[in-house]
């Protein structure tokens, strides 16, 4: 019987656009992709994301490996600004709630800042969770095994009763080697299938 989900927060319940921050700043639509990429999806904000770095280190970090764009890193970083990166996934917040209502225990595993966690923690859905485990906590993101053995030895899961959402196939694998039932997230009404074979016939 599944008893937990645990949900991912980006590409789930919160849409992570930094294109959208760095149009805001003024930057170049033909850099756009270049910079989103250097700074947001490099190992950098990675180790920033599990509290190696505080986010001047980080800034410091990319203007060495990059130093031929270290005024807009300087601008980059120095103007970050959530409301223009972070968005919630109304539709899919919404059905949290509603699995929220009708029983299940609502967990949250997500590689985030302690930032961006603060950010996100406006959104209304926080009030439903029964717990989480953040990467800035614990020192490491998925799919490192300690994120999954975190969350689960901090809640007491059993993994046969727990279904974990992410958007990241790669996270999906290594929640399945703890025996938790995964499911890549592509669309809500995808989930919405998914999670109801699983909880009528176990895994796929």
């Amino acid at each position: 019987m599944i008893k937990n989900i645990v949900f991912d927060l980006g590409g789930v319940l919160i849409d992570f656009v930094p294109e959208k921050y760095l149009e805001h700043i003024g930057c170049n639509e033909n850099d756009v992709p270049l910079f989103t990429q250097i700074v947001f999806y490099g190992k950098e904000w990675n180790e920033y994301n599990s509290s190696k770095y505080n986010i001047e280190q980080t800034k410091a970090n990319l203007i060495k490996n990059y130093p031929q764009y270290s005024d807009i890193i300087e601008r980059i970083i120095n103007n970050i600004d959530y409301r223009y990166i972070l968005f919630e996934k109304k539709d899919t917040s919404n059905y949290l709630k509603k699995l929220k209502d009708k029983g299940y225990n609502i967990y949250i595993l997500s590689d985030l800042s302690i930032d961006s966690y603060y950010y996100n923690k406006k959104f209304d859905f926080f009030n439903y969770i029964d717990g989480g485990v953040y990467s800035f906590e614990i020192g490491s993101t998925k799919p490192n095994k300690n994120n999954y053995n975190t969350l689960i030895e901090k809640y007491n899961l059993i993994p046969k009763e727990t279904v974990f959402i992410d958007d990241r196939l790669e996270n999906i694998k290594a929640a399945n080697k703890f025996g938790i039932h995964g499911i890549q997230f592509i669309s809500l009404d995808i989930l919405k299938e998914k999670l109801k074979y699983i909880i009528r016939n176990g895994d796929f």
